[in-house]
């Protein structure tokens, strides 16, 4: 009996020393910390048990490891520009636990980022280059890509520029990690057609706002556009090449020492063949190239280098035939005689132009502790435009009567310009993390910019005719130019600014960005404050809630300034102020798929506007001076699904853009940029065995335009076209539905891809401009300019 309570004893004691024993073991808790977008793991950041002085640091690779006791932890995982969270971890053994950060631009929808990855995260479809480049269009474009994008609307398929949210393409600002470019565009010359110079395959992450960003970015009325460029890969040596019926394009990148890689890609055009099989101006030759690449050096863990450069160069003629009208012959009415006539005209054109850009960066970062990062950047960009152009248009008429009347008309154009634009920017930003809520961000920069334009162009009609005057001729010239010629800008000036953004996570809920930034430019002696502010509020964690407001000013650009003198009475910065509502809800669905809902309302008031004017072919001529005002009220609803293999959105915009020119009396109309509706509906399948496809639909309503009014005089017996309120009427609506199909195979061991790409599939006719023109018989008729056709592509691509 003893026996078995000794050994009952023994058994009780042994287990509780076990337990007592294992409550003071050490397990080992480990994970990996990583950017909940892009999936990169995110180097040195912190991990800190709560209550305890326990804690680490994550590596290169974003690995951590902390020996802790058994027991209930709270973790806190915080890194520079993220968003900090917490977790309760129970530890009973060897635990492996991963956390993902998100930037607190994206929480609070200061960007949506479209990256290299293939991830989703809040409503933001992130995309890898290769996606973006399959919603392109024909050729292979960033600018295509984002049109596809809530808010945004262009309508042409062709065009790279893009207007957002009722703005105007050049209230944009477009960088290239951090560095400002200036109409990054090839083939600037051809009437509403351009491509962006950015090569796809160099592209890490495109990051995208509408409106509302925060005050780091500056001197932009509407929107950013920010390119990233990545980094070549630092083990092996690879490449790329692709072969269309539009372009050939080639990269390559690897290793160049055990700390550096680089990456460069070119391309070279042959657009101009395709024009020629569809049959589209045929007299026009655009030809463009561009080579660019990215350089990396790491010093150490903490310390980064990278040069990226830039350089791209057009090349275009439009030389069409003589076109020679007539002779015709027939009876007119002349000085109440009814006589027989005969009439012939010539027409003749000739448009050469060249265009060139050059953008170096040197950016170096480096992580001064776990919560201190400064980035240095010094950038240089040249831009050269050269335009020549010739107009001979001429008419004549002769009577065969005795009396002999005549009516010669000789109209003579000719254009020329040379601008040179030059930028030096140096820009010094920090990010110091205070404790794990409260993040201050804080920048300054200087940038000299350089102005050099020469403009002529003089348009003079010649009439010569004895109809008005008979016996005695009428001998006189005429000067229809539409601007002072010649046109001298030759500016030298700089611009200083520096802002702050104090970004707070008030709890675990809401986060807000209450920042500034003052900007100052020397040519105007303008100094402009812009208060910014954010916040975001999660109802639950699939429901966020969304504010922002600010001012955001525009310093006029070379085509708005009113002189090359430095001087208070130069044209003054144009002021947007933003008002933005959003929600947005994530609807979870079966295996890891989900559905993303999102409505933005905004409204945007315009102070200081310069105004302008639109011609048929897209140019804008600018007042230079400050003189319209005006407001866009609009809301964009945007819908995105991921299952399974398919994924795809749904954008639909809505928006009332009006401007007000204040030196008359007649009040507001409706901006050129004012389209009521705007659909985009983007659809990619991915089918299995290497096939995958891409189906877009896109619908606006049409932009506002001016109309002109015939008109019939009797005294003159004579039609005319009168010029209609401004922008009246609005252009008819714009349909195109694009369809893309692509496979990928091994060829000789190579990763190999072929697409076949229809751009306008069911050959809708869009309308983007009117002409008013006369028949033979004086009467009036419009002339529709219509957009291109039905477009096919087919391509190839190797990676190697």
């Amino acid at each position: 009996m003893k026996t078995c309570y000794y050994k009952s004893f023994f058994v009780l004691y042994t287990l509780l020393l076990n337990f007592i024993n294992a409550q003071n073991s050490e397990f080992n808790l480990s994970g990996y910390v990583k950017d909940v977008t892009s999936g990169k793991p995110l180097a040195f950041a912190n991990i800190s048990i709560l209550g305890k002085s326990l804690g680490g640091v994550t590596d290169e690779r974003g690995y951590y490891s902390i020996d802790v006791i058994s027991g209930e932890y709270k973790l806190m995982v915080s890194y520079i520009g993220y968003k900090t969270v917490t977790a309760l971890i129970n530890i009973t053994g060897d635990t492996t636990e991963d956390f993902f950060l998100t930037a607190t631009e994206i929480v609070l929808q200061e960007i949506s980022v479209y990256s290299e990855q293939g991830n989703e995260i809040n409503n933001n479809i992130t995309l890898e280059n290769k996606a973006i480049e399959e919603m392109s269009s024909i050729f292979p474009d960033v600018f295509r890509s984002i049109q596809l994008l809530p808010g945004i609307n262009v309508n042409n398929e062709f065009s790279a520029k893009f207007n957002v949210r009722g703005g105007n393409y050049d209230e944009n600002l477009v960088l290239v990690n951090n560095a400002q470019v200036y109409e990054p565009f090839h083939v600037k010359e051809a009437d509403n057609a351009s491509i962006g110079i950015f090569n796809m395959d160099l592209i890490k992450k495109v990051n995208f706002v509408a409106g509302g960003f925060s005050a780091r970015y500056g001197d932009r009325l509407s929107s950013v556009l920010n390119l990233e460029y990545r980094e070549g890969n630092r083990n092996k040596y690879e490449g790329e090449i692709t072969l269309s019926l539009t372009n050939f394009d080639g990269m390559a990148e690897g290793p160049l020492t055990d700390k550096g890689s680089f990456i460069i890609g070119a391309r070279k055009s042959y657009i101009e063949y395709v024009m020629s099989i569809v049959d589209i101006e045929e007299s026009a030759d655009p030809s463009f190239y561009d080579v660019q690449g990215s350089f990396t050096y790491r010093f150490s863990p903490l310390n980064k280098l990278q040069v990226n450069f830039i350089h791209a160069g057009d090349d275009f003629v439009n030389d069409p035939k003589l076109e020679i009208g007539g002779p015709f012959s027939g009876r007119i009415e002349i000085n109440n005689e009814v006589l027989d006539f005969s009439q012939q005209s010539e027409w003749d054109n000739y448009e050469r132009a060249e265009y060139f850009s050059n953008l170096i960066d040197i950016n170096n970062t480096t992580l001064i502790t776990n919560n201190f990062f400064i980035k240095n950047s010094l950038s240089y960009y040249e831009q050269i435009d050269r335009e020549f152009g010739e107009l001979r248009d001429s008419y004549n008429l002769t009577t065969t009567s005795i009396n002999k009347y005549f009516s010669n008309s000789f109209l003579t154009e000719d254009y020329k310009l040379d601008l040179t634009i030059k930028t030096i920017e140096a820009k010094s930003e920090i990010d110091l993390r205070l404790n794990p809520f409260y993040d201050i961000k804080a920048g300054i920069s200087y940038l000299n910019v350089n102005y050099d334009q020469d403009l002529f162009n003089e348009r003079t009609r010649r009439i010569v005719q004895n109809i008005d005057t008979y016996p005695d001729t009428l001998d006189i010239t005429l000067d229809e130019s539409e601007v002072e010629s010649p046109q001298k800008i030759k500016a030298d000036s700089y611009k200083l600014a520096g802002y702050v953004e104090n970004v707070v996570q008030l709890s675990n809920v809401f986060t807000i960005n209450a920042g500034a930034r003052i900007d100052y430019f020397d040519i105007n002696k303008d100094m402009t404050v812009s208060p910014r502010f954010s916040a975001a509020y999660s109802l639950d964690e699939n429901t966020t809630l969304r504010a922002a407001w600010g001012f955001y000013y525009q310093s006029p650009i070379y085509r708005q300034l009113k002189s090359s003198v430095a001087a208070d009475t130069n044209t003054q910065s144009q002021k947007a102020t933003h008002y933005i509502l959003g929600f947005e809800r994530k609807v979870p669905l079966e295996n890891n798929n989900s559905l993303t809902i999102k409505i933005d309302g905004y409204y945007k008031k315009y102070d200081d506007l310069i105004s302008s004017e639109r011609d048929f072919g897209g140019d804008v001529n600018y007042s230079r001076i400050n003189d319209s005002e005006g407001y866009v009220l609009g809301a964009d609803l945007y819908a995105s699904i991921r299952y399974d293999n398919f994924n795809g959105w749904i954008s639909y915009g809505w928006l009332r853009a009006r401007e007000d020119y204040l030196l008359d009396a007649v009040g507001e109309f409706p901006r050129y940029t004012d389209q009521r509706h705007t659909l985009s509906i983007v659809s990619n399948f991915d089918f299995g065995l290497g096939w995958s496809g891409n189906f877009r639909i896109v619908y606006g309503s049409g932009y506002a335009y001016t109309p002109f009014i015939a008109q019939f005089d009797p005294a003159e017996n004579r039609w005319s076209w009168a010029e209609g309120g401004k922008n009246s009427e609005h252009l008819p609506s714009y349909k195109r539905v694009d369809i893309r199909v692509s496979k990928q195979f091994s060829l000789f061991g190579f990763s190999s891809r072929l697409y076949l790409d229809v751009s306008n599939l069911l050959d809708f006719d869009n309308v983007y401009a009117f002409l008013y023109r006369f028949n033979r018989d004086g009467s009036p008729f419009r002339e529709s300019i219509e957009l291109w056709p039905i477009i096919p592509s087919l391509g190839m691509s190797i990676k190697f």
